[in-house]
């Protein structure tokens, strides 16, 4: 029993994908249960739901969702596949964010302004009180004594099972201990064939390349300090707050030598010799140079303008923001803890006071 009359899920063997067909009468069952004994040898399955519409309850992994259950009738589903990431807050609280339906229109960028053609849940708290109430009496004492809360005991199930803390495929290259001005914190990068991850103490995230928009490559000018400003569409997300841009920030004496885990013929034929199979460089360069290689976007670097002091970038507030300014061949961009960037074609005044 659904919204709108009766609906039937079929679950498939080889990849457990499921389809499901809504708008089935009750007295559809019959035929639909004959038709399935004949043909499939199976009996057809009656799930009850619960419509109590309590909002407390208990969750349990079904297959590839996520259910959650009152008086063990199932209230709701979140498919496993739709959770792009899951955050702990505080000692009872989860955060699980969804990745944005397939087709779903961006709101920057061209779209911007315009409202969505339709709803998409995006993030979903859960509050998990208490110790952790699974597993044997050995493995509650152990999680007691490791102060393992139930939410946290949640919140690494979650990763295991949408398989946020796993990675299909080999990873390429991992950047250890990388300042990032926002969101700010020190994370560790993975870099992977199609997506990158930004793994820190409090939260991880994982951002696809095709939602890569630009990268700025911009030396601060204390000159000791380059910045790497990567732009996002649709943004991370972290509770209410997004962010659309990455700044990274490096250190000019810095040096890192690694290797990428690719061979070179993949290197010749995929990225068409836009990485290299090794690095031996100042870090903001090999960083920026794999970003750049693996997202395909072109790197943005400052253009003939320089300060009195012969710099690319100057001091300047944007109301009560401290940032540095940069005027770039085609726009410019105000480099704060959101930073802020606009294309020259849309500027139409410009008023010079005091």
């Amino acid at each position: 029993r659904v919204a709108r009359n009766f609906q039937l899920r079929v679950t498939l063997k080889q990849d457990r994908r499921r389809e499901t067909f809504d708008g089935f009468q009750r007295d559809d069952h019959d035929k639909i249960a004959s038709f399935v004994k004949q043909h499939y040898s199976l009996a057809l399955e009656t799930v009850e739901v619960g419509v109590k519409g309590w909002n407390w309850g208990s969750t349990d992994v079904r297959g590839g969702d996520l259910a959650f259950l009152v008086s063990n009738r199932t209230i709701f589903e979140v498919p496993l596949a739709r959770i792009a990431n899951s955050n702990i807050v505080g000692k009872t609280e989860v955060t699980l964010e969804f990745a944005p339906q397939a087709g779903a229109p961006s709101v920057q960028g061209k779209n911007k302004g315009r409202a969505p053609a339709h709803d998409d849940l995006v993030e979903m708290r859960l509050f998990v009180p208490g110790p952790r109430a699974r597993g044997s009496d050995e493995e509650q004492s152990e999680a007691e004594d490791n102060d393992v809360t139930a939410a946290q005991a949640f919140h690494d199930m979650i990763k295991e099972k949408a398989e946020i803390g796993q990675v299909i495929g080999e990873g390429i290259v991992t950047f250890s201990e990388i300042l990032v001005q926002t969101p700010r914190g020190r994370y560790d990068i993975d870099m992977f064939p199609s997506f990158l991850r930004l793994r820190g103490k409090t939260y991880d995230y994982k951002v696809l390349y095709s939602s890569v928009t630009r990268i700025f490559l911009l030396p601060k000018p204390d000159e000791i300090h380059v910045q790497l400003v990567v732009g996002l569409d649709p943004p991370i997300r972290q509770g209410q707050t997004q962010y659309p841009y990455l700044v990274l920030n490096f250190s000019r004496e810095e040096e890192l030598d690694i290797e990428l885990n690719i061979d070179q013929e993949t290197i010749d034929s995929k990225y068409e010799g836009k990485l290299q199979k090794k690095y031996d460089l100042p870090t903001y360069r090999v960083v920026s140079e794999v970003f750049r290689g693996l997202s395909g976007r072109k790197m943005i670097a400052p253009g003939s303008f320089a300060s009195r002091d012969n710099q690319h970038g100057i001091k300047a507030n944007m109301k009560a923001v401290t940032g540095e300014l940069y005027f770039l061949e085609k726009s410019l961009i105000f480099v704060a803890k959101q930073p802020t960037v606009i294309d020259y074609a849309d500027i139409h005044q410009i008023v010079f006071s005091r």
